[in-house]
């Protein structure tokens, strides 16, 4: 059985042992390490929404999900919600948790009023790309990823 948290103050040091998960390839024992000030600060930002789907009473997967505004008559005051991240561990893929955590997507676009949702996939991905067809999405021109 799937359920599907929105991480919080409560939630964190689960999340971040499951980020542990993918950064090394193994679990760890559940740390229940206090949530840092700034780590409060990120979670309580209201155009910031982090998902994550438990399965077997772990979290197996998630999405970050950001609120951009946009401003001028073009947008009407209506921006997009970008997908950050998506994530699903290697063994648990390709049961529908990755389609399921992109519906908080959908739900948060409706719930915002905004345009749309807008995400950047790796081009040498295209189990990634794969899914998001399958979501709905397609391609709408081509983007340089930069970063300083």
């Amino acid at each position: 059985m799937m359920k599907i948290d929105r991480i919080d103050v409560h939630n964190y040091s689960r999340f971040d042992d499951m980020v542990f998960w993918r950064e090394n390839g193994c679990e760890r024992e559940p740390t229940h390490t206090p949530v840092s000030e700034q780590m409060k600060k990120q979670l309580a930002n209201p155009n910031l929404q982090v998902y994550a789907v438990e399965v077997e009473n772990r979290y197996v997967g998630w999405i970050s999900l950001v609120y951009i505004p946009k401003i001028g008559s073009r947008w009407k005051g209506r921006g997009h919600v970008y997908v950050d991240e998506l994530w699903v561990e290697p063994g648990y893929r390709g049961r529908g948790y990755a389609k399921a955590l992109m519906a908080k997507a959908e739900e948060l676009k409706r719930e915002w009023d905004a345009n749309g949702i807008r995400l950047y996939v790796n081009v040498n991905n295209p189990t990634a790309q794969k899914l998001y067809e399958r979501c709905g999405y397609r391609e709408d021109g081509q983007a340089c990823f930069m970063e300083k």
